[in-house]
């Protein structure tokens, strides 16, 4: 059976990860999947990516605006490859991938992983985005949040299905104090500190300022403490400008966007995430497979994961004591981090192993096929 994902992306992110990660792991359940990209240049990093991984992988030039060429390129490929499934992501890939597969007579699904709302013109196309849902085969969610926003925007019930995040067990590095040793010593953490990191794109929705600021109240009592920001985006020089005019610079490591995440791991004590909107972090599966206990907002399908004082803390921006004071207790209490940190790692274990994920994908999957070839042979 034949598989496209559909997106628009230059590098590899949340919902990027997991499509490649899929496309990996369906290949081995029998699966023919590819990649397929808008964007406006061909020699991407997602590429170079997808190509070293074995994945199938092309991209339709296309521009920022609507490209009814673009539209009628994804037409051509899904007839002459038998009307496979088509699987889009993101709202550019759901409006040329529902045209292209109607027009074609291919089913068509899409997942919701999240929206940034960063800016009115995004706020835009997310509504538009929204409005599509309803006419897809099927529209995946990863948290129940998103589950409720497809069906107040007017996909069916029945059309709306959970489908959680996962990551594979491979991804995994032992805990050990040699790879702690040896991971703090390349990016320049003491072994007496206790690293907090936050992981992600440098975007306003990730609240990388409430993150300093937070940071800035608890050093005066926790000296010991090193804020790690791992990620890139348009939000570097004013997270530099704020971590200067905090006087944070002895306490703050910016680390860029990195590619060798399960080798960081190991450096990190917490994970703290302060989004203000989520669908459902990739780095907060990955940091609690690693034993590491997260202090998160509770937005999109964060609260889905974390059990509020058993593997983690939960508490809101806009109550910035509250945040700060579970960091402090955390940073504070080893103890209490490894029991965290051994529950949020149980957890992962339990519930959100991508190998597990990929099987329920898989017959989602075919139940959309089969039920669409059913339909053409009426």
């Amino acid at each position: 059976m034949k598989l496209i994902h559909t997106l628009s992306a230059f590098d590899v992110f949340g919902p990027e990860k997991t499509v490649l990660n899929e496309c990996a792991e369906l290949t081995r359940a029998g699966w023919e999947t590819e990649i397929v990209n808008f964007w406006h240049v061909d020699d991407t990093p997602i590429r170079a990516k997808a190509m070293a991984r074995g994945i199938g992988y092309s991209c339709i030039v296309s521009g920022g605006r609507f490209d009814p060429g673009a539209v009628y390129a994804l037409v051509r490929r899904l007839r002459s490859q038998g009307r496979p499934l088509v699987h889009s992501h993101g709202y550019k890939a759901d409006l040329y991938s529902l045209l292209a597969a109607r027009i074609a007579g291919a089913p068509a699904v899409t997942t919701v992983h999240g929206w940034t709302s960063e800016n009115f013109k995004v706020r835009m196309y997310e509504r538009l985005q929204a409005n599509l849902w309803r006419f897809f085969d099927r529209v995946y969610c990863v948290s129940e949040n998103y589950c409720g926003v497809a069906r107040t925007a007017g996909a069916a019930h029945r059309k709306v299905i959970l489908v959680p995040n996962g990551i594979p067990m491979s991804y995994h590095i032992e805990r050990t104090a040699e790879a702690r040793g040896v991971a703090r010593q390349r990016i320049g953490i003491a072994d007496n500190q206790v690293a907090v990191a936050i992981i992600g794109r440098l975007g306003i929705e990730k609240g990388h300022d409430f993150f300093l600021r937070c940071a800035a109240d608890v050093v005066k009592t926790r000296p010991n403490a090193m804020f790690i920001v791992v990620g890139e985006g348009v939000e570097r020089g004013n997270i530099e400008a704020l971590v200067e005019r905090l006087g944070l610079q002895p306490f703050v490591k910016m680390l860029g966007h990195r590619d060798d995440m399960p080798e960081v791991y190991p450096a990190i004590d917490i994970l703290s995430i302060t989004s203000l909107r989520e669908g459902l972090p990739n780095v907060l599966l990955e940091a609690m497979l690693h034993g590491i206990p997260a202090v998160a907002t509770p937005v999109g399908g964060i609260p889905d994961v974390i059990r509020h004082g058993e593997d983690g803390f939960l508490a809101g921006s806009q109550e910035p004591g509250r945040y700060c004071e579970a960091l402090d207790s955390l940073i504070g209490d080893p103890a209490l981090r490894v029991a965290m940190g051994e529950r949020a790692r149980e957890r992962i274990l339990k519930n959100y192993l991508f190998e597990q994920r990929v099987r329920n994908v898989d017959l989602l999957y075919r139940d959309v096929v089969d039920k669409a070839r059913i339909g053409r042979e009426r």
